[in-house]
């Protein structure tokens, strides 16, 4: 009996597939988390709607995140791992690529306040008043 070969470079389709499953599943699991953790209740339509947006959101942030993987690293694996970690980040992971991009471009920090929910007062590169 032979064992089946492991595939070498699987298609971009297949790639594309994985990264989008991965990411919305971790969206899903974000929101149902988060969903559980609030105490107000929901109906189940308004439920569904919020769930499949952020499935929606979530998979787009992942397949982000796995393409700009892909740019580094040709490891299928670490693709993966960023399509999930990106997909739960959801849009927090489109606003750190965006942070980092503005740092390269415009060689000044941005305020990391306007990303990540900290107070300004804590925060060294916003303005102060």
């Amino acid at each position: 009996m032979n064992p089946i070969p492991p595939l070498e470079d699987p298609p971009l389709y297949a790639k594309l597939i994985a990264w989008g499953v991965l990411a919305g599943a971790g969206g899903a699991v974000k929101f149902v988390s988060a969903a559980l953790k609030n105490p107000t209740l929901m109906s189940s339509r308004r439920f569904l709607v919020l769930l499949a947006a952020n499935v929606f959101i979530s998979g787009f942030s992942g397949l982000m995140g796995a393409l700009l993987f892909a740019t580094i690293s040709p490891d299928h694996n670490l693709q993966l791992i960023a399509a999930g970690v990106f997909g739960y980040l959801g849009t927090q992971g489109l606003d750190i690529i965006a942070l980092t991009m503005t740092k390269k471009v415009t060689n000044t920090p941005p305020p990391i306040s306007s990303v990540i929910p900290v107070p300004a007062s804590v925060d060294p590169a916003a303005s102060k008043p």
